[in-house]
């Protein structure tokens, strides 16, 4: 894919985003909330941190305007992807969260996995 064709994609899911200094959606800037156990922060910190330092743009607490929330979106080269941290939430709660998100790749992280094996795109 061409840079052009790929600045018009990203160009285009931005669009979707929910644009507020409330919702967190400043590009490549970590935001969490105080509602969230800490346990999900530190790991929702190292995978941000994993993909920033493997030249990803992330986004962290994403709303859509459809009113969907992601952990972390991050985009590549022409690839999005989402990152969910797994920690009160179930496999079975995420699939059918999954359904209502964007065209994405959704990444489950279990809040006990070790990140070396943290697929990345």
């Amino acid at each position: 894919m061409n840079k052009s064709k790929q600045e018009q994609e990203k160009r285009t899911m931005l669009r979707r985003i929910r644009h507020t200094s409330l919702s967190g959606n400043k590009m490549n800037h970590f935001t969490f909330y105080n509602s969230e156990q800490d346990a999900h922060i530190k790991k929702k910190w190292e995978v941000f941190f994993k993909l920033r330092r493997a030249g990803y743009d992330c986004w962290t607490e994403v709303i859509f305007n459809s009113g969907i929330r992601m952990d972390i979106l991050a985009y590549k080269e022409g690839f999005w992807s989402n990152y969910e941290i797994l920690s009160s939430e179930t496999s079975k709660e995420l699939a059918k969260k999954v359904k209502n998100y964007p065209d994405v790749e959704v990444i489950s992280v279990d809040i006990d996995q070790d990140l070396e094996d943290l697929e990345m795109f």
